[in-house]
């Protein structure tokens, strides 16, 4: 039973995040968040024994399922709340791009990794619950870029998802924002012809969804500015950040050519129990990526190791030189030649 609630804690946050802006001290979320972090101490790593089971229990039980929609309702009631909150109060220009930003923040965090798994999942549900939560995030994009380009090409230098050595974040933000609009909506991967309209098909699908939330939004609030405002920026932050999590979980790491098999060593991993439980194992990024016959290799925690948690990574991520500094070092151990 305990294993259950952990993966409740992002609707958990999310609901105390709530509560505090009752009173509009949304910036207590911060230390919320930070304070938090205590628990990685407390429950420690996943041992490697550990981790076969914690695959089996996240990706195949009917509990893990039943947890991860009630987590994808709360947090899409989050966005709906959030609108209605800022419509109601007469918050100056000030307090609304804080509490925009700090909604962004969770957006990024808990949505954007949530949908990215229900994104994989078999069930019509969770799929149409994974196009609703990238909608609330502002990347409707996301779900053919992620499966049809990065899954593909990973650790290539065709994938602009995999940060080269020495590209900083900023660089690679404009890049990537580029190149996945494009792939999204003009060239679709170069894919045969049917499966680009098929992709071009749900693509805008989605973006006529965002827009009808605009929409929505501009016709039935009071203070529509405000309202499109939040939503707007709120999905950008949230989009920064993961665009943010895809640079640092990959960066500096490449295979030869596609004959080359996707192994372990093409992603940066975080083996924190508290932090792949709040992130959907997202920090599991090795495994994520790695074949299902490629799955029965004995140590399932050979692939690189952040050095820090996500939180001071990101900050990093934000200064190059220090990033650069801390970072090519330990790529060259797993990328050896030059990028």
């Amino acid at each position: 039973m305990e294993r259950y609630w952990r993966y409740l804690i992002p609707a958990i946050l999310t609901l105390l995040f709530m509560g505090i802006c009752s009173n509009t001290q949304y910036y207590y979320v911060y230390l919320l968040l930070l304070a938090a972090n205590i628990l990685n101490i407390y429950w420690g790593e996943f041992k490697n024994g550990e981790l076969r089971d914690e695959l089996r229990f996240f990706y195949r039980s009917r509990a893990a399922y039943t947890i991860k929609c009630i987590n994808a309702v709360i947090l899409i009631g989050l966005i709906v709340w959030g609108i209605v909150f800022v419509d109601r109060q007469n918050f100056s220009w000030v307090h609304l791009i804080g509490f925009s930003v700090t909604t962004g923040l969770l957006t990024g965090c808990f949505i954007v990794t949530l949908a990215h798994d229900l994104l994989h999942s078999h069930s019509k549900i969770q799929k149409a619950l994974s196009v609703l939560l990238l909608t609330a995030a502002g990347i409707p994009h996301f779900a053919t870029e992620h499966v049809c380009g990065h899954h593909r090409d990973i650790g290539l230098q065709e994938d602009p998802t995999t940060a080269k050595l020495n590209e900083n974040f900023y660089s690679y933000f404009f890049k990537i924002t580029c190149l996945n609009l494009r792939e999204s909506y003009l060239t679709q991967y170069g894919l045969p012809t049917y499966l680009r309209r098929k992709i071009l098909r749900t693509n805008l699908a989605m973006l006529a969804l965002l827009i009808t939330v605009w929409g929505c939004i501009f016709v039935f609030s009071r203070h529509p500015a405000a309202c499109l405002t939040f939503f707007v920026l709120q999905g950008f932050i949230s989009y920064v950040l993961y665009e943010l999590i895809n640079y640092i979980q990959h960066y500096g790491l490449f295979r030869q050519d596609r004959r080359d098999d996707i192994t372990l060593q093409l992603s940066w991993n975080c083996y924190y129990k508290y932090t792949n439980y709040i992130l959907f194992l997202l920090p599991l990024h090795s495994l994520h990526h790695l074949p299902v016959r490629s799955r029965k290799i004995t140590d399932l925690k050979s692939g690189p190791r952040m050095p820090y948690l996500y939180f001071l990574m990101i900050t990093m991520a934000l200064l190059p030189p220090l990033w650069f500094s801390k970072m090519n070092g330990l790529a060259m151990r797993y990328n050896p030649r030059p990028s």
